[in-house]
């Protein structure tokens, strides 16, 4: 059984205040499906990754993670790039070069999950390895 997930492009706006951020957080989470969302977060118009806009992007992760889903980024500067690997964000967050290469990582690794093998153990009890 497939399920198939729905992905949202959101485009991250340069964050000058808390209240923007406020309100970009509360779109994204009236867009958000109920189950499993995919999250990708534009990050081609950011100048700069600054600790708004870091906040920003953690509580859209936290948001699309209560729901069983995830949040990714893309057209990330290099500049930005480094800034997410000195403060370890970068290990929260799978970065991709554009939309479309965010997109199609959700449906790539669901699709490695499709198909999935039960066994039992020595024990009796079922595991399950996805293939």
């Amino acid at each position: 059984m497939s399920i198939r997930r729905s992905v949202t492009i959101e485009q991250l706006p340069e964050i000058t205040s808390e209240e923007q951020g406020r309100r970009f957080l509360s779109m994204v989470q009236n867009r958000m499906g109920d189950r499993r969302p995919g999250l990708v977060l534009d990050c081609s118009g950011l100048t700069q990754m600054d600790r708004p806009v870091l906040h920003l992007l953690l509580s859209c992760l936290e948001e699309a993670m209560k729901r069983n889903g995830d949040a990714r980024l893309a057209s990330v500067s290099p500049t930005a790039q480094a800034t997410l690997k000195v403060i370890g964000a970068d290990r929260l967050f799978q970065i991709f070069p554009s939309n479309a290469d965010a997109v199609n990582s959700f449906y790539q690794n669901s699709a490695a999950f499709n198909s999935i093998e039960y066994s039992q153990n020595e024990d009796g009890q079922e595991s399950e390895n996805a293939a």
